[in-house]
């Protein structure tokens, strides 16, 4: 077994604080653009997957399940985002 690297814990309470606070945007500025802007935020996370070294990026499984679970979610939400009719 290789050596396992953690997410730094700086990081996953960014993200965690950005999440949150881009939900709670959704009661100011309304659900469509709150869930559009999750869409955006997940696909910048698959980029930096793919871009940041590993041991700096937000890890949770290999590379190329994280990039595809965060594009798929991306894809998903701006799909809902743009069609359904929220709020």
């Amino acid at each position: 077994m290789g050596e396992r690297t953690r997410t730094p814990l700086g990081l996953a309470v960014g993200v965690t604080v950005a999440v949150v606070a881009i939900a709670l945007s959704g009661l100011i500025v309304g659900v469509d653009i709150a869930v559009l802007a999750l869409a955006a935020f997940a696909a910048a996370g698959a980029v930096a997957r793919i871009v940041t070294p590993v041991g700096r990026a937000f890890e949770v499984r290999r590379r190329a399940i994280d990039v595809g679970v965060l594009a798929f979610l991306a894809a998903v939400l701006a799909f809902l985002g743009l069609t359904t009719p929220l709020g």
